[in-house]
């Protein structure tokens, strides 16, 4: 069977591997680039509206990869400030199909359990095993729907201040450095409790900029300076 091309969409974030590879500042450690799976298509998004009742809207159906996994687990390498991160996506219509994560009750609230029933997993680190992730709320009658960061430091979800859209849109900036997703939280970042946090931004603001300056990060930098 002939293998798909890529869409232009698709090409760029082939193009975010390839600038971390490429990177002299960058040291690779694994990388998931799989073929498009050809099951990843739009029919996944009429039959969860058909069956479940949640219809995504069509501005979403047009910022997914159909890859089977992509992603990376990098870091810098000296004389470099320390930045490490990793992401791993799944596609949009093979997320939707999928199970809500496991929430343990020893660790979290009954309340959060039910809100997390909606949880679709978008973004994770299976390499390092931090156990935290990003997930669509998926919800009956939403057509855009809301994207949850759950910190496994503080066993805590957080709703992000952006759409599936914009995530994808961060994530190409970020390139996935770890607690990234808390510019778009409302976790304190001024508090001693997220001191380390606030500092790994910072460094990541610094870094990223002059790593891959063919980016603009002055939006990221002037929210950091908001939040902190």
């Amino acid at each position: 069977m002939e293998l798909e091309e890529p869409t232009p969409y698709e090409e760029g974030w082939l193009k975010i591997l390839d600038e971390l590879k490429n990177s002299p500042a960058v040291e690779v450690l694994n990388e998931a680039r799989e073929d498009i799976d050809p099951t990843a298509e739009d029919t996944a998004f009429e039959e969860l509206a058909e069956w479940e009742g949640v219809d995504i809207g069509m501005e979403l159906r047009s910022a997914y990869i159909r890859f089977a996994q992509l992603g990376s687990q990098w870091r810098t390498i000296d004389p470099h400030p320390y930045l490490t991160g990793e992401f791993q996506l799944t596609p949009l219509p093979l997320v939707v199909h999928e199970d809500a994560p496991e929430f343990p009750s020893s660790l979290y609230s009954d309340e959060q359990r039910e809100l997390a029933t909606g949880f679709r997993v978008i973004d994770a680190s299976p390499f390092t095993g931090t156990g935290s992730f990003v997930a669509l709320r998926l919800q009956s009658g939403v057509e855009n729907p809301e994207v949850w960061f759950s910190d496994h430091r503080t066993n805590t979800l957080w709703q992000m201040n952006l759409d599936y859209r914009a995530y994808m849109d961060a994530l190409r900036l970020t390139k996935g450095v770890f607690d990234w997703q808390h510019l778009f939280t409302e976790a304190p970042l001024s508090d001693e409790e997220f001191a380390g946090t606030a500092a790994d931004l910072r460094v990541m603001l610094d870094v990223l900029p002059e790593l891959f300056p063919d980016h603009d990060y002055s939006d990221l930098q002037a929210r950091f300076r908001e939040r902190t």
